[in-house]
């Protein structure tokens, strides 16, 4: 008799796990889709698989052991299913600064944000700027994000910076750097993220010329009031890049920079959960009569 009230207790601890299992999965694979849906850096096409592995491939897994009767295999159903939606989120939530929801920030003669007097916006909207700024050697062009909140962290990763230029020198190429600055609002002081490689303009570049180039940056977990800055630095001696002019952003050809996603810290914490199920896993086999 104890022994058959011991079976259906354990039955019904089990439901409910597998239970909890299927919901937790069916909401952050919901999760992982919706913050996809509202990011411009995921393709449709790119849902596909993670549907797949991230919700259906564990939700059959876990069919599988309610079936059976195993927990530990409801376990790493979730986990499975955990895991993916998880690096799936990393990728799909983009930077998300006051202004937008993107990982895109656009140069502009704008001041608007309020950043450090002399610097400009660096906004997330394309916008129809259409200026200009002349080169000269030890001369640096700055435009600054809008402010972060302490729920936000950038991932190491890479900085894609899509800048404008021509130089009409018929003789003298041009040199430039770009970085990627993260602002302390606490000190007012900056930490440098990555620093790119000097990339050449070459003389006789007459026509407004799109030159792209790309360079790791480390990770930063923002404050409250925290910014980003851009930075492009005209590194040619002399006269060499008297001739030359970056262009701001323009609807039809925009100045901007691409960066690394963001993922809010709430979402980290879900990973935490996955090691240690398997522990709870195990606890709950020793329990059983």
């Amino acid at each position: 008799m104890v022994e058959a009230e011991a079976a259906v207790i354990h039955r019904r601890g089990f439901a409910i796990v597998a239970a909890l299992a299927a919901l937790g999965l069916l909401a952050v694979g919901a999760r992982a889709m919706l913050a996809a849906g509202a990011s411009d850096q995921i393709s449709p096409a790119a849902l596909v698989p993670a549907f797949v592995f991230g919700v259906w491939v564990p939700l059959a897994v876990l069919l599988y052991a309610i079936r059976r009767q195993r927990v530990a295999t409801v376990v790493l159903a979730f986990c499975v299913g955990l895991s993916v939606n998880v690096v799936f989120l990393a990728n799909a939530v983009p930077a998300n600064a006051a202004a937008s929801n993107s990982s895109t920030f656009y140069w502009t003669l704008g001041s608007g944000l309020g950043c450090t007097p002399g610097i400009h916006d660096a906004v997330q909207t394309n916008v129809n700027d259409g200026a200009t700024g002349p080169g000269a050697s030890g001369r640096t062009y700055t435009d600054c994000s809008d402010t972060f909140s302490s729920s936000q962290s950038l991932a190491a990763g890479t900085v894609t910076a899509n800048l404008n230029f021509w130089n009409t020198s018929a003789s003298k190429d041009c040199t430039v750097v770009g970085e990627l600055q993260w602002w302390h609002a606490s000190s007012s002081t900056v930490t440098s993220l990555g620093t790119s490689s000097t990339i050449t303009i070459p003389a006789n570049t007459n026509t407004i010329t799109p030159f792209n180039w790309s360079w790791a940056t480390a990770g930063a977990t923002f404050a409250d009031g925290d910014r980003l800055y851009f930075l492009m630095t005209f590194t040619g001696s002399g006269s060499n890049c008297n001739s030359t002019a970056v262009v701001y952003t323009t609807l039809a050809q925009p100045a901007y920079y691409t960066l690394a996603t963001i993922v809010p810290e709430n979402l980290l914490g879900l990973l935490l959960i996955a090691p240690a199920l398997p522990l709870a896993a195990r606890w709950w086999k020793r329990r059983r009569p």
